[in-house]
């Protein structure tokens, strides 16, 4: 029960401090179910998203929001999508997205050569969450491991030609770690703010409220 303990302790945690807390998990999911689903989706779903899947139900909601105090305040808002909505039946679910568009050049990168060769690894990224500005959590299921990485929605317009932020090893490693602060958006709701870099995530950032920390 590992997702679902980390979720919970953060809620209790969250509870104590006086904040109402959010926590719905979608309905039990059969095993079967979720092989199936494996079978099928063009994109790969790795074992770490199916076993979430097994354990949690379909999907997860996690919210809450501290109502006083100072301007921006500690809240967390995150979905993990039904697994219906990761299971790529067919590639017109997903052909309008730039990266499946081979004409594309990438001119608005300072390095259009890496910028193709991005837009090919994020073929085979599954969504695992979204902000609201576009930007998303994906899984690399091309990558060992299947790590957690960040889409940037706009790393287009001007950038490298790199995306994808390596921001956990594994979904479990992911979820331990930004549970450490109860799951926490950075103040500044930029999380490229809080990357480490060269791959990871400085959680020790004061960019994350230290009353909302779980003590090792």
């Amino acid at each position: 029960m590992a997702y679902v303990e980390l979720f919970e302790q953060v809620a209790a945690h969250v509870h104590r401090l006086g904040v109402e807390v959010t926590l719905n998990r979608g309905k039990p999911l059969k095993k079967t179910t979720i092989q199936r689903a494996q079978i099928v989706s063009l994109i790969p779903i790795p074992d770490s998203m199916a076993e979430f899947y097994s354990e949690v139900g379909d999907g997860l909601a996690f919210y809450y929001c501290k109502e006083d105090g100072p301007r921006r305040n500690p809240m967390a808002s995150y979905e993990f999508p039904k697994l219906d909505d990761v299971t790529l039946k067919s590639i017109e679910q997903i052909n309008w997205r730039f990266e499946w568009d081979d004409s594309c050049e990438y001119r608005g990168t300072k390095d259009p050569t890496l910028g193709r060769e991005t837009a090919l690894r994020m073929r085979k990224w599954i969504e695992i969450g979204h902000e609201g500005n576009g930007d998303r959590f994906c899984l690399d299921t091309g990558a060992e491991g299947a790590p957690v990485v960040f889409d940037q929605h706009d790393w287009l317009d001007g950038g490298t030609g790199h995306n994808g932020h390596v921001m956990g090893d594994s979904l479990l490693a992911f979820f331990t770690a930004w549970s450490r602060v109860c799951f926490q958006l950075p103040r500044s709701l930029y999380w490229p703010s809080v990357f480490r870099p060269g791959g990871g995530v400085d959680w020790n950032s004061e960019e994350f409220d230290p009353q909302y920390r779980l003590s090792d």
